[in-house]
């Protein structure tokens, strides 16, 4: 029988030069029970949106710990001071146990540390307290009000709820799915996408029709995709378009959903040319992706602040192409899942805003931004 928390130790190691999500997948053949799976996912998830607090706290008692013994101590303390099911001593003895498998010295070391870490204060600053970095915290204390500044901080830590998109093509109505929802028998059938609320937004927001050709100039992985299709009842045509590495995960989603109105190209969305315009277009553009630090963990601790500059410099170029694509007095929806202002900036000089939101990050939804604009002649 697999050992959950060696397991995620492993993973928490593998993220290191992977995203988080990629990793927990890799391990999906590991042959976990549904309860095993869900304690490796909340271990895993928690830890890492957690790493700044946990770090603080082994650092104040340790110097010079070995990556992998450093996984165990981060894992127990999690454990000890966010999961009120699991007892202290269990997280402790655990960690001890595994860490005999680093070397015997190793497991006085990790009992020491844990029995002075778990008990200690937290410092006053906000970005260990909430496990966020510090310039992120800055960077949002200037632009909200205390309240939604301490709002967005608690849900970025907070364990969203599973949310369900019925296929109305297939399915005869609402859905509802416990544990893991790519393992249940529905999922294969084509019945539902697992979607955030907020990213169910955008589609509707475009108003696709039967009778119209749509573009979305950056599909992957097709959540997005596959919803304008529903709402087209499966007529019309959707063009979805990714880079050539991504665009298989749309036309995955389409032939799962039984999707037959979607057209999948690989191509830039920034370049990529086409003979006849679209009614409509939607460029769900990537970004720094902080209005989803609760479902990406691992991209507080990626992400610097010249890093939004330069998406913000990507979706103009895609706004831009998508300005050329788009029929005169066509609709387009821009969309991110981002927080930032720079990102979240159509050019007024080229583009009508008829209706805008900016979402903030709850502990019932992720956060993000979605316009519906007309392009000016």
């Amino acid at each position: 029988m697999k050992n959950v928390r060696a397991l995620a130790a492993q993973v928490l190691i593998a993220a290191d030069k992977a995203f988080v999500d990629e990793a927990l997948e890799a391990q999906r053949g590991a042959g976990l029970s549904r309860r095993d799976r869900a304690l490796l996912t909340t271990l895993v998830y928690g830890v890492t949106r957690r790493r700044r607090e946990l770090d603080w706290l082994i650092d104040r008692c340790a110097q010079r710990v070995h990556p992998e013994i450093r996984q165990h101590l981060r894992l127990a303390l999690f454990q000890i001071r966010h999961l009120d099911k699991i007892p202290r001593h269990a997280a402790v003895n655990e960690a001890v146990e595994l860490a005999k498998g680093v070397s015997r010295k190793s497991a006085g070391f990790v009992n020491a540390v844990l029995r002075k870490a778990a008990d200690l204060d937290l410092p006053d600053t906000v970005g260990v307290r909430t496990s966020h970095p510090d310039w992120l915290v800055e960077r949002w204390r200037r632009r909200y009000s205390p309240a939604d500044l301490d709002a967005i901080l608690a849900a970025d830590n907070a364990v969203l709820p599973l949310t369900i998109r019925p296929n109305p093509l297939q399915s005869p109505g609402p859905i509802e799915v416990e544990g893991d929802p790519a393992a249940d028998p529905r999922f294969a059938e084509g019945l539902y996408t697992v979607q955030d609320e907020t990213s169910m937004k955008v589609a509707p927001l475009l108003d696709p029709q039967p009778t119209e050709r749509v573009l979305d100039l950056c599909a992957a992985p097709g959540g997005k995709t596959t919803h304008l299709a529903e709402l087209m009842g499966g007529k019309g045509r959707v063009v979805a378009v990714d880079l050539p590495d991504r665009i298989g995960l749309v036309a995955e989603s389409a032939r799962r959903l039984r999707l037959t109105n979607i057209d999948c190209v690989a191509g830039d969305g920034a370049t990529i040319a086409f003979k006849e315009p679209f009614d409509a277009i939607l460029v769900d553009a990537p970004c720094s992706n902080t209005g989803v630090l609760s479902r990406r963990p691992d991209v507080r601790w990626r992400l610097k602040e010249k890093d939004i500059a330069g998406a913000a410099a990507i979706q103009r170029k895609l706004l831009e192409n998508a300005a050329r694509l788009l029929k005169p007095g066509g609709r387009l929806v821009y969309s991110t899942c981002s927080l930032e202002p720079e990102e979240n900036a159509p050019d007024p000089a080229r583009w009508n805003v008829q209706k805008e939101e900016l979402t903030l990050p709850t502990d019932r939804h992720s956060g993000g931004y979605q316009a519906l604009l007309r392009r000016k002649p």
